[in-house]
């Protein structure tokens, strides 16, 4: 199990995502919650076993490649991007399932 500590761990991690499988959050997650988006911790399952436990234990955040589009799509549209300026593209994902350009 891989345990990334706050959006920015999961910010510098993203291109290490897998190409499949979800990033799973603690069931108190609130997905509309900025606080716990910012702060919350992130989990990944390192093999199929961890995998069928964490749907069992967890909630879903994001498939991780569907993360990794969020962010190369914003980057893509804005270049500069700012920290603040990703977490407003997963917010805006999260709500409306579409992205912020």
């Amino acid at each position: 199990m891989l345990i990334l500590h706050g959006f920015d761990e999961l910010l510098e991690k993203c291109h290490e995502l897998p190409d499949v499988g979800w990033i799973y959050v603690e069931a108190s997650f609130d997905l509309e919650s900025r606080d716990d988006i910012k702060s919350g911790k992130y989990y990944l399952a390192e093999n199929e076993d961890e995998e069928m436990g964490f749907e069992e234990s967890f909630g879903t955040f994001l498939e991780a490649p569907i993360f990794k589009d969020v962010i190369e799509n914003k980057l893509n549209h804005n270049p500069g991007s700012s920290k603040d300026d990703l977490l407003d593209a997963v917010v805006y994902y999260l709500e409306k399932d579409d992205f912020l350009d």
